[in-house]
């Protein structure tokens, strides 16, 4: 079973003051997951200020380019990797929010784990 891993961080981040040894570690547990067969694709994303929102509300659809003032979350990146289990893709969460907490303290963010449902 495929799982989407949704990295949330909650407030601002300047990726610039993440150190270097966050990068280093995410690197090696990315390439971990990758020489074990789990990884199906992972990346950071540009921040909100490059994003843009397609809006439905109210049955009108608007665009509306970034950043987003009223955004107090936001995707920052993602993993979708090959589990067995959700107990599996939970455990690979837990792992890299454990990194985050170590190599970036200070940094406040939520990893959502959810099952891709194309799939039996």
């Amino acid at each position: 079973m495929r799982y989407l891993i949704n990295v949330v961080h909650e407030g601002p981040l300047d990726p610039k003051q993440v150190p270097a040894e966050m990068y280093e570690a995410m690197g090696e547990f990315v390439s971990g997951l990758a020489a074990d067969g789990i990884l199906v694709d992972a990346a950071g994303l540009e921040p909100t200020d490059r994003a843009t929102r397609v809006d439905l509300h109210g049955g009108e659809v608007k665009v509306v380019d970034g950043p987003f003032a009223e955004a107090k979350e936001w995707v920052g990146g993602y993993f979708i990797v090959q589990c067995r289990s959700q107990d599996e893709a939970v455990e690979i969460a837990r792992k890299s929010v454990e990194l985050h907490r170590r190599h970036a303290p200070g940094v406040e963010l939520v990893h959502e784990v959810r099952r891709i449902v194309d799939e039996e």
